[in-house]
């Protein structure tokens, strides 16, 4: 009795504008989706319906739901994705990098966060999610724990605060975001208010040095080695 053909590898197709047909392996469709979802939500927001995310792609409505149960867990991967999923585990190392001076680690961390942070649709979906009373608290565990503490690590070194294995104080913490912060808003004024501004290079030497300036007055004086 004759072998049955192998059942060949699961693939979606998609009627283009052009009427031709277009097929993809389930992962690469997923990933497109996912991509496009993206795309659409930074444009539109949370508002925007899965018909409208299907009409952008050029695919039927119901394909979509062939890889997600609904939109929210759309939504939930779309957070995965923008937020958790291309995080830099080098990140941390570059901020307590021992044989380089505060000043260095500083700089280099927040040259590569602005390279990841400051493109269009991140900025734009971190206000949509929190428009959206989406809880963002993963997000914001991890940059408490693997930027904002060893920042502030970095800082108590300089200063040579004396506050080893002591609990972070809320004020620590506080001066360990300032640069993060203003970059999060350099995104804004360019990818939300569309207002033109400078390069991010120059306002990060700037605010990496108005930070180590003035943290003496808050932690103590700083060690003239680490400056």
């Amino acid at each position: 009795m004759p072998r049955a053909p192998s059942a060949p590898r699961p693939t979606d197709s998609a009627a283009p504008a052009t009427g031709g047909v277009v097929r993809l392996r389930r992962a690469d469709r997923e990933r497109e989706i996912v991509q496009g979802a993206i795309q659409y939500f930074a444009d539109v927001g949370f508002a925007g319906d899965t018909t409208g995310l299907a009409r952008q792609l050029g695919v039927a409505q119901p394909l979509l739901y062939r890889y997600f149960q609904n939109k929210e867990a759309l939504i939930e991967r779309v957070f995965q994705e923008t937020f958790l999923s291309n995080w830099n585990p080098l990140w941390e190392e570059m901020i307590l990098a021992p044989e380089q001076a505060v000043a260095q680690r500083l700089l280099d961390f927040h040259r590569d966060f602005a390279r990841v942070h400051l493109r269009r649709e991140r900025v734009r979906l971190s206000l949509f999610f929190a428009l959206h009373g989406w809880d963002m608290s993963p997000y914001f565990r991890v940059m408490r724990q693997r930027v904002y503490e060893p920042i502030a690590l970095s800082l108590r070194q300089y200063t040579e605060a004396g506050r080893d294995g002591q609990p972070f104080a809320v004020q620590e913490i506080e001066l360990a975001k300032t640069v993060v912060e203003k970059i999060q808003y350099h995104g804004i004024r360019q990818w939300v208010y569309g207002l033109p501004v400078p390069e991010i290079e120059p306002v990060i030497q700037a605010s990496v040095a108005s930070l180590l300036d003035g943290v003496g007055a808050v932690l103590g004086k700083p060690a003239a080695k680490s400056s």
